[in-house]
């Protein structure tokens, strides 16, 4: 009962945000809170930035084959329905973002049932009953389509049986293990495999370029650093939170700003959110594949590369539980934005919003400065070096290619 309140106020409260209801009653409305729904309804699970990419790209494929089996736009991801019998488009997208969260969250169904039926009143653009069994049977197809994807069960990495020197193991916080150690073995939706985009190995210990990123970190990442500037601690502390937020909501606001049609916005949701899981895939492919150690191992380690003590250098904002190398929030946003700027263009200005507590909006002229401050956000943090920054930034515009690609497309 308490999540289902829970989730009724989250949707009430965040439903009109940054311009989602600016223009109501437009067709493509629906697939943009629909969107906001499903990043919501992932949160609540506590689905981590794997998971909730991944139930996000699920939703978005769901409800573009839906629209697409109705208006015939687009070469289908999947499912295809080829009727020409009337039906409503925006009921299938509803009903099919509906029943894939309904199927992955099934303590939240009452609270979904709710928006659903919101999103069904005063609909005009055909019958509606035809468009939900159009939007339920594209839902059905995906989800048998990924239950075997390798996302379930996974497993956590303790650590090296005794430390070495650049292998990660377990950082400050709680010592967790390194979590979803088989993320990079899911399939993915679109890329040939996990290991595509897969980039050269981090550089040597004790090459310069290594001991450049490691000054640098080691200068502006730290707690208490008198180098890093205020606008900078705020930009760690900002895009703190899990990066498929970042990219969900600059996504909600540009299709909302740009009025686009519910056609247009089936294909950019599913895109963009196809970019970003498969991001996270290849970026895991990476972190487990090389494990390489985090800045606040490297720079509390002793000559032989244990570590006795952490507290003569601590980041600003907690290390996460996983390897370094290379930066899946570079990645995923990145991989996310690079397919709205093909879209929308690069010129936008944005007003966004973190879960970070106490944390402003954040106001920016372009989509390259998001993907900037986000991925310098890390070596301001102290969590990753200049090198895994890049490294997936360069992933993430590889997706993106790949993706705008191979990916559905408009057919007319």
């Amino acid at each position: 009962m308490k999540r289902t309140l829970l989730f009724a106020t989250i949707i009430i409260r965040f439903i009109g945000i940054n311009n989602v209801s600016a223009q109501p009653g437009k067709p493509g409305d629906v697939i943009i809170q629909w969107n906001l729904i499903t990043l919501k309804a992932a949160k609540i699970a506590k689905q981590n930035s794997n998971l909730a990419s991944r139930t996000a790209a699920i939703e978005a494929i769901a409800v573009y084959d839906a629209v697409n089996s109705i208006k015939h736009f687009g070469t289908p991801y999947h499912y295809y329905n080829a009727s020409t019998n009337p039906a409503s488009a925006q009921a299938a997208a509803a009903q099919a973002a509906h029943d894939v969260l309904v199927n992955y969250f099934p303590d939240q169904k009452p609270g979904l049932d709710s928006a659903l039926a919101n999103s069904l009143q005063g609909i005009t653009d055909g019958p509606v009953e035809n468009g939900q069994k159009i939007g339920a049977a594209s839902a059905a197809d995906i989800i048998a389509l990924r239950a075997n994807d390798g996302s379930s069960p996974l497993t956590t990495y303790a650590g090296p049986e005794k430390a070495v020197i650049g292998a990660y193991r377990p950082t400050p916080g709680k010592f967790a293990p390194g979590i979803d150690v088989e993320w990079g073995n899911v399939k993915p939706f679109l890329l040939k495999d996990s290991k595509q985009f897969l980039p050269e190995p981090p550089p040597a210990i004790g090459s310069d370029e290594y001991k450049k990123a490691l000054a640098e970190v080691a200068e502006i990442g730290e707690i208490k650093s008198t180098k890093r500037t205020e606008d900078q601690t705020h930009i760690a502390q900002f895009y703190k939170q899990d990066a498929e937020l970042t990219v969900n909501e600059g996504l909600r606001e540009l299709a909302a700003s740009h009025g686009t049609s519910l056609e247009k916005n089936a294909l950019i949701f599913a895109l963009t959110d196809i970019a970003e899981a498969d991001a996270r895939i290849e970026v895991w492919g990476g972190k487990y594949g090389y494990l390489f150690w985090r800045p606040v191992t490297a720079l509390n380690a002793e000559t032989d590369g244990s570590v006795k003590d952490y507290t003569k250098w601590t980041p600003l904002i907690t290390t996460p539980a996983h390897p370094s190398y290379p930066s899946g929030h570079s990645a995923t946003v990145t991989a996310g934005y690079e397919v709205l700027k093909k879209f929308f263009g690069d010129k936008n200005r944005l007003e966004l919003h973190t879960t970070t507590s106490g944390e402003p909006a954040r106001i920016v002229e372009s989509l390259s400065v998001v993907e900037w401050e986000n991925g310098y956000s890390r070596i301001y943090g102290g969590i990753h070096y200049a090198f895994e920054n890049s490294a997936a930034q360069n992933i993430g515009k590889k997706v993106a290619e790949y993706v705008l690609t191979n990916g559905p497309k408009h057919n007319r």
